[in-house]
């Protein structure tokens, strides 16, 4: 699966950037990679910001290991 990674620099302009209840919230993969969804490129949601989240480099998403 594909997911976009941030740099710390877009992570930090990106992260928390609501339009009513939806809002930009990255995760941290196994790598330590700031990452989110594809699907915020064509949520409307999101116009606002749309070329920022554009430039976010695309990634195989590498899942954290769950300790049972």
């Amino acid at each position: 699966m594909e997911v976009l990674k941030a740099n710390i620099q877009q992570y930090e302009a990106l992260q928390g950037f609501a339009n009513g209840n939806h809002i930009i919230d990255f995760s941290l993969d196994a790598d330590d990679n700031y990452i989110i969804g594809k699907q915020v490129l064509t949520d409307d949601n999101f116009i606002e910001i749309r070329e920022s989240l554009k430039e976010l480099k695309v990634i195989n998403y590498n899942p954290k290991e769950t300790e049972l």
